[in-house]
């Protein structure tokens, strides 16, 4: 229950950082790309990839927009692999470290 509550405050805390970046950035391209990046910062990879979708059906395919979205794109790439390997990792420590208090 107490885990709940904090997805849940996480949920709200970043529902409350995208409605900052609306209202700092306004309505841009550079507003969209901003919050897809935020989304997949915080592991939120199809989200973000929607925002990206509604961001090219928004905007059209200018070069400034395609960049944008090339950009996203490898950002959430790289915070993909970034999150999977900190997953990794963590997993292998607790493995070490079970491995240890066995012997």
């Amino acid at each position: 229950m107490h885990t709940h509550s904090l997805v849940d405050i996480s949920q709200a805390g970043l529902e409350l950082a995208i409605q900052e970046i609306k209202e700092e950035m306004f309505d841009t391209p550079q507003c969209d790309y901003t919050i897809a990046k935020l989304l997949s910062h915080c592991g939120q990879f199809e989200a973000a990839e929607r925002h990206i979708d509604d961001m090219l059906l928004k905007w059209g395919t200018s070069p400034d927009v395609l960049a944008l979205t090339e950009q996203a794109y490898a950002d959430m790439a790289r915070f993909s692999v970034d999150q999977t390997a900190n997953a990794l990792s963590a997993a292998n420590r607790a493995s070490v470290a079970q491995a240890s208090a066995a012997a």
